[in-house]
């Protein structure tokens, strides 16, 4: 996360800002979170009068007065006084750490969509995420891609449409739910909508939504182009998300060729090796004659993963006879660390994969409109799970 958050805490228990410091600092709060301590009231006046924090975090003790910009909450010794607290929005002080972040983070969430942005009614933007192979990484750029979106304030969701998803994320969605989901996408059932709660999970504390996949193969065997578009309105309709990123397979299944389709963008993983290169032009060339089934040109965005010394800037196409070129737009370094760990569970420090996602992800979000990712803090509305 390129800008963090600025929260100053006032509190006269020191012990225990040191503990709240010392856990933002050592964990993955560190790339949202900028805490500094005031400890007398005057510290903390002296704080408002000459920063421009976006959160206060305020002991009921200290009285912050008025001032301009910034989130005020109170840090609250009860349950009962954090919950009936009139007038400023409250936290109950002694919960786990992660738990008061995520809330505080919350807090700040809705201050900011009521207060300093107006309400989205722009469609949300769709990305897909693909490759003309299987092992290049799809699945954790898709899901470090949402990251990278949340942690800028935007609502998204990251929809799995493998055909065996991988365990990358805690929560599998109930089969039966999702088999429901289908048949109500298939017959236009009025309910189907209903579905949509309770197949989405929450990915703490990265801030954006998730549907892991369908665990039965039959359900995404049976998914039509037409299903896919179905969906795609539905996950619309609830008007929760900035964008929807949906994580893809190297097949031409009708439901990947409508996901393509669908996209406003797509982030086609190639990597260094030449079968990568050799299958990506002959999947382009496939696609070109596949009446009405791959995506525009235009849209797609290639991205070299596991990047270890390419020194070119676009894929040669080496015998194929598709006419399409391949640019590199974004390098992906080869992290070794990652080899036994997948998805959302990738959080070791690697400052160039990170760097190369926030480009791509102000690449292809400028192509849907909006700001870019650099230039967008913690202040909009973040993915929410549904209550």
């Amino acid at each position: 996360m390129t800008d963090r958050l600025e929260m100053i805490i006032a509190d006269r228990d020191t012990g225990y800002m040191v503990l709240l410091s010392d856990y933002v600092r050592e964990t993955e709060w560190s790339r949202k979170l900028s805490v500094r301590q005031a400890t007398r009231p005057e510290m903390l006046q002296e704080y408002v009068r000459t920063r421009k924090a976006q959160l206060y975090l305020v002991h009921p003790d200290f009285e912050i007065g008025e001032h301009s910009g910034g989130c005020r909450i109170r840090l609250c010794e009860t349950k009962q006084e954090a919950d009936e607290r009139s007038g400023m929005m409250g936290v109950y002080k002694y919960q786990p750490l992660h738990q008061l972040l995520g809330k505080v983070i919350e807090l700040y969430r809705q201050f900011t969509a009521s207060g300093n942005r107006a309400a989205v009614t722009d469609e949300p933007a769709v990305y897909a995420v693909f490759s003309g192979s299987g092992g290049v990484g799809k699945t954790t750029v898709s899901v470090q891609l949402a990251r990278a979106f949340a942690e800028k304030g935007e609502r998204c969701l990251y929809w799995n449409m493998e055909l065996v998803p991988g365990r990358n994320l805690p929560k599998e969605a109930d089969a039966e739910l999702a088999a429901r989901f289908v048949y109500g996408l298939r017959t236009n059932a009025p309910w189907t909508g209903d579905c949509v709660p309770g197949l989405i999970s929450r990915a703490e504390p990265f801030g954006f939504d998730y549907f892991s996949g369908f665990s039965i193969v039959r359900e995404s065997l049976e998914l039509t182009r037409g299903d896919v578009a179905k969906l795609v309105e539905w996950l619309k309709r609830t008007k929760r998300y900035d964008m929807i990123i949906f994580d893809l397979e190297a097949t031409l299944h009708e439901r990947v060729l409508a996901a393509l389709a669908e996209s406003d963008a797509v982030v086609w993983i190639v990597t260094e090796d030449g079968e990568s290169s050799d299958k990506t032009f002959r999947l382009l060339a496939e696609l070109e004659r596949w009446q009405g089934g791959g995506p525009d040109a235009r849209k797609i965005r290639f991205v070299m993963n596991k990047h270890m010394g390419f020194n070119g800037h676009a894929l040669l196409n080496a015998g194929s006879a598709s006419n399409f070129t391949a640019p590199i737009a974004v390098k992906l370094p080869y992290v070794p660390n990652w080899k036994q760990v997948h998805g959302a569970s990738r959080q070791s420090p690697e400052p160039m994969f990170y760097a190369g996602i926030a480009r791509l992800a102000n690449d292809i979000r400028l192509s849907g409109g909006g700001a870019t990712v650099d230039n967008r803090h913690d202040n909009q509305i973040a993915a929410r799970a549904y209550p």
